[in-house]
């Protein structure tokens, strides 16, 4: 039963983000906050916020494919989405696709192809990655203070309807 209740209550955050995420790109050239944040080592990595944030505490990031899929095909720079302790993402394909999303590793965001690992005693940045529909995936962020101005990367492999396979690899970074 708790099960149930808690998977209706993700289906309406996720209608209600994709409501809210589709009105909030009804007005073209919609400004992103953007911000230069220092990583631990002192490099300045460029970030962004989410941009549909829901939830009472407006601690559930959802993020589109295809916003992510912007990233990589030119359309937006490819910058790195700002997660906070405690925070949910929920991904989602609107056009039929499917996805898998993989745990995050470490990387570095000044250079984005280098790994770079959070000291020992951090743990993995998403916990609980819940695959809800093949379209819909979810995760809980971590609250270890280890992880913090660290980013992350994950592999998110997404199936378009006519079968063609590619691969996305978004980046987060974890500010306190």
């Amino acid at each position: 039963m708790k099960n149930a209740l808690l998977l209706v209550l993700l289906v309406v955050v996720v209608v209600l983000g994709f409501l809210l995420y589709k009105k909030s790109h009804a007005f073209v050239g919609k400004a992103h906050a953007t911000h230069q944040r220092k990583d631990h080592k002192g490099n300045t990595v460029d970030t962004e916020e989410c941009e549909t944030l829901v939830g009472k505490n407006s601690d559930v990031c959802i993020i589109p494919i295809s916003y992510l899929q912007s990233m990589t095909s030119g359309g937006r720079l490819d910058t790195a989405i700002e997660v906070h302790h405690k925070e949910a993402i929920i991904w989602f394909a609107e056009h039929g696709e499917s996805i898998v999303v993989q745990q995050m590793a470490g990387a570095d965001c000044s250079h984005h192809g280098e790994a770079d690992n959070p000291p020992f005693g951090s743990e993995p940045l998403l916990v609980d990655i819940t695959q809800v529909k093949p379209n819909l995936a979810f995760a809980h962020i971590t609250d270890n203070p280890k992880n913090e101005n660290y980013c992350y990367k994950t592999n998110i492999d997404v199936t378009t309807v006519d079968g063609k396979k590619t691969t996305i690899d978004p980046h987060e970074f974890l500010e306190p």
